[in-house]
Order: C-alpha cells, then structure tokens, then sequence
C-alpha cells in the first residue's frame, strides 16, 4: 500500500473534462492530452481519441492504431473517410506501403487527388515551359520550352528530393513537345524550328535530326513498341516516321487547320488528333485512314488523351469544355463544364479512373467514370500550359507561362 500511494502522489488519473496538467495521465478518449502526458487505455483508448471531436488526437490515435495489428489497420482505413482531410492525409500515409492484399485493394479504390499539395516547386527555366514528360518509373522528369532548352531532374526514390541533373540544347526555337520513349531510352522533341529531335535519354546525346514538316512541329509521340514516332505539325499534316532509321513512313492529311496535338492508343494501333479545325480525328496507325472524325467543340481543340483500355477518348478546347467520347462507336458521352479558359492538357490516370484537365491557372481533377469534379488545384500566378501524371499516380507536375514546375502529392 505504501508503493500504491506515493504512484498516485506522482500521477493524477483525469476522468473528468478539466484541463489536464502535463505531470497527468489522460484516459484515453477524455480529453486531449497536453504535451508530454502519459495518455491510458490502449486499443479502448484509440477508440475513443478517434470519435474525438478534436484533429489532433485523432491523428495520434491512428499513428497508434499501428501497434494493434489487424483491429488497428482497420482503424486506420476508417481514417480515409474521416471528414478532416488532414486525419484522410495521415491514414493514406501510414497504409500507403502496406503488404497486406486488402490494404492494398482499399488503396487502389481510394481517390487520393483531393488531398494533393504542391510538395515542391522547380524553377530552372527562363522563359515559359511548354511540355513535359516522366519517365515510366515516375523519378525522371523532363520539361522543355520557350527557352529553346529541355530540362532533366531527378524527383529521387521516394519523389521528396528534387534537383535539376542537366539541360540538353540543340533546338534554335520554342520546344513545343517532348515524349519519353516506354523503355525510357530515346527522348524525342518537337519545335517550332520545324524538326523534330532523337535523344539519348539518358546522355543528353543527339542521335536524329528528322525535317520534313513545313511548319511548326506542335505534338511527338512514340508507339509503345518503340519503333514509330507521330508527329503534328502546323502544316495541317501527321507524319510517321520510323525511329531507328530517322525516315519518314507516312503523311496523313485530313485536317484543314494546324494540328495542335498527336496521342497513340495504348495498344498502338491508332492515332488520333486535334486541330484547330475543331474536329478531333482518328487513324488507324498502319493503313492511314481515317476511322473517325468526331465534331462537336464550338471552337479549336487543344488537347486531348486516351484512356488505357482504348475505349475513351477525352478533349479539351478553346471553347472552354470537355467532351468524352466513346472511340468504339464515335458518339460523345458527355461534357464537363467548370472551366473558365483555354483547356489546355488532359491526363488520364493509369487505372482509368480519374481525368485531371489544366486551365488557365488552375488544374481540375474529375471522376471519369461519372463526370464529377473531386478537387480542384491551384497555385500557379500565371497560365499553365501543360501536367504529367506518374504512371502510379502518387505524382502531378504542372508547368506553364509563369516558368515554374509545381509538384504534386500528398504532403
């Protein structure tokens, strides 16, 4: 009894609503514990800070959670639904590489993009950024512009340390597009020069030089296989080219205005294209025909991309809009309305699930599937030109008219 008393002379158990003192023990779920107190209860206890009405102990109850094994990770997943998206953003981190299958399927079901952030801003070029593109991995990130300049920087392993590893130059114009070839080997770039350049991706080395264009090359894409490069140019025309040799395969025409942008199916075997003709057309990579021609912007179409099972393509333009389309039967789906300006690069995530559109200042991030907008991103002072999406979807990197390179995360 003597050891019982002079515990209870050091500690103070608060049960009660009062504030507690740091020198006390706070049972878990009372109150928030002050800083340094010893806080009671275990699994009940984290229970209990997690129906608190308060932020920080519920965050501290999740970090806890971990110690309880599977009743914890359970816990935890219930923390992404939490109104607080500050509690989400702790549990995303804290399950985020975790082994466990249904974690793991929890996680890919989960829509993350309303909890990104600008982690990091990169700053390096002169004069407005154009285009970019990352690497399959999503560490490599290559941007290029009105400095006439590409860029190479390293967004490191876990994607929080960010440096600038080389500038390749050769084009004596604005660089309007770059594409990273799948094994990541060949970079190839476009200008308003009118060539289109090959690059040893990771050397910075110049293989080609490829003219042909009569004027200015808008849009580069590489099939998935490697071997052909598209290219659309203000010439109103596609060509096609062969990568290892530099000859030209095919020219297609079609477009009555200048060709703004180029993408390839997944698969490869098709193209499409979007002109200021305000027509969106598609071609089968092999024959050169046309298979669609899909009309329905009021005004010049600026961009577009193509979803990862082929069966959806999505536009952006002039007019403000976005229209899905259904590539299997050539009818719109539907058109997404939010944005006041130009709309000027589409991405769609790996598992073709969520859209992320840049325009004007700001970056939308949309439900595909339903045409809902779950969050909207800003933090650019001037235009944004163009976003990439790493291929995992935990990375978003805008850059535009105001010579900054915004990454995006969850903090």
């Amino acid at each position: 009894m003597e050891r019982m008393s002079s515990v209870h002379k050091s500690i103070n158990i608060v049960i009660s609503k009062s504030q507690p003192k740091s020198q006390d023990a706070v049972l878990g779920g009372q109150v928030p514990p002050p800083l340094g107190a010893v806080v009671l209860g275990g699994l009940e206890g984290v229970k209990r800070r997690l129906s608190s009405p308060a932020i920080a102990p519920r965050i501290a109850a999740l970090r806890e959670a971990l110690n309880y094994g599977a009743t914890g990770l359970e816990l935890i997943l219930r923390g992404l639904e939490d109104e607080s998206l500050k509690v989400q953003r702790t549990a995303l981190l804290l399950l985020w590489r975790r082994p466990e299958s249904h974690i793991r399927q929890a996680l890919a079901n989960y829509s993350q993009y309303h909890l990104f952030d600008i982690v990091d801003t990169l700053q390096g070029h002169a004069e407005a950024i154009a285009t970019l593109a990352l690497s399959a991995n999503g560490r490599i990130l290559y941007s290029a512009g009105a400095d006439f300049t590409i860029k190479v920087w390293d967004l490191g392993k876990d994607r929080t340390q960010h440096k600038q590893i080389g500038t390749i130059r050769g084009h004596n114009h604005i660089v309007t597009s770059i594409a990273i070839s799948a094994n990541g080997r060949i970079l190839v770039s476009g200008s308003r020069d009118k060539t289109i350049k090959l690059w040893d991706a990771r050397s910075g080395k110049e293989l080609l030089t490829l003219t042909g264009h009569i004027g200015y090359v808008n849009s580069v894409a590489i099939t998935p296989d490697g071997k052909t490069l598209v290219t659309g140019s203000q010439d109103t025309t596609i060509k096609l080219w062969d990568i290892r040799t530099g000859t030209e395969i095919r020219t297609l025409r079609g477009h009555t205005s200048l060709v703004d942008s180029v993408a390839l199916s997944p698969d490869g075997k098709a193209i499409a294209s979007c002109s200021w003709d305000t027509t969106i057309r598609v071609w089968d990579l092999i024959s050169g025909k046309q298979s669609w021609e899909f009309i329905g912007h009021s005004a010049r179409v600026l961009s577009f991309a193509i979803s990862p099972d082929g069966r959806t393509l999505v536009s952006g333009s002039l007019d403000t809009r976005i229209k899905v389309w259904d590539l299997q039967t050539g009818k719109a789906i539907r058109t997404l309305e939010g944005h006041w300006g130009w709309v000027k690069s589409l991405v769609i995530s790996r598992d073709g699930k969520t859209l992320i559109s840049a325009s004007y200042k700001e970056i939308r991030v949309w439900n595909l599937e339903t045409g809902e907008q779950i969050q909207v991103l800003n933090g650019h002072v001037n235009l944004i030109n163009a976003i990439a999406l790493s291929q995992d979807g935990q990375t978003l990197v805008s850059g535009g008219e105001d010579c900054n390179i915004h990454v995006w995360s969850v903090p």
